[in-house]
């Protein structure tokens, strides 16, 4: 816990330069001031994302740290060097894989002058079934992500499984906070408890904390607003009126101990800034 709080200012000076360089689908950034609000737990999920670096998807990187050059033939270090992927904002709204937009040039002829090119992915749209959800969505996807979901034998352990920074998708974060919640609450499948039980083993081993799934895909400004609520709950603002009228309270009643001798209306008297009648003297 002491090393992610002494790593919060760098944070913050870190987040921007390097959503601009490994260009994410999305980013978590926020100021010193809203540091103070946001969890721990939401700081360090955000760390991770933005400092791990994704799979490698549309290069495949060499192993070891020499190769022998094929020219020249000697030594030289292995340099992987991760290709520029472009994600347009579309890519939060589907699941894409780790695909996205490559920029560069191609040669229509041998010879020629390069000209700028852009490979895009190949999109479709796919129905797909949640078995926590118990729902069926329909959801723009890719070749790739069709794939991993086939590999890990569903899209509940994709997206459960899979790190936050491999899916880069608002829509992947959200679906695996409505998961998590429908785990830690036991919510899912509420007219088939046979069939609750059993979807509920099956996935168990993915369950975290209710208060802590509850921050799972939130944006920063979103995750903000969950904070202020949850400060202002938590301390509610007490009016001044309250206030002072309870400092009166309690002067009046460390007053009427001390004047034990005196009647009970001798405190309001000295209080009053009004004179005493004239019948009142007389008696």
């Amino acid at each position: 816990m002491s090393m992610i709080n002494n790593a919060l200012p760098l944070r913050r000076l870190i987040i921007p330069s390097l959503h601009k360089l490994k260009n994410a689908a999305y980013t978590y950034n926020w100021t010193a001031d809203e540091d103070k609000l946001l969890p721990e737990h939401f700081k360090k999920r955000a760390w991770e994302f933005m400092t791990k670096d994704p799979e490698p998807v549309h290069y495949i990187p060499e192993q070891g740290r020499w190769k022998m050059d094929p020219r020249f033939k000697y030594r030289i270090p292995v340099q992987n060097v991760p290709i520029r992927v472009l994600f347009p904002r579309e890519s939060n709204n589907g699941l894409w894989g780790g695909e996205g937009v490559i920029k560069g040039f191609v040669k229509k002829e041998k010879d020629s002058v390069r000209v700028p090119h852009l490979w895009l992915p190949r999109l479709r749209r796919a129905i797909l079934y949640s078995e926590i959800l118990d729902r069926y969505m329909s959801i723009m996807v890719t070749g790739r992500c069709l794939d991993l979901i086939d590999e890990v034998y569903g899209l509940d352990n994709y997206i459960l499984k899979t790190h936050e920074r491999d899916l880069n998708s608002r829509l992947a974060m959200k679906l695996r906070r409505e998961m998590l919640l429908a785990l830690a609450r036991k919510s899912l499948y509420p007219n088939d408890p046979v069939k609750r039980v059993k979807i509920y083993n099956r996935y168990k081993e993915y369950i975290i904390p209710e208060e802590e799934a509850e921050w799972i895909g939130l944006t920063v400004p979103e995750a903000l607003k969950k904070a202020e609520e949850m400060q202002a709950k938590n301390n509610p603002i007490q009016p001044l009126k309250e206030v002072f009228t309870e400092e009166i309270v309690q002067k009046l009643q460390e007053q009427s101990l001390e004047d034990k001798g005196t009647s009970s209306s001798s405190w309001l008297k000295k209080l009053s800034p009004f004179k005493e009648p004239e019948e009142d003297k007389k008696n």
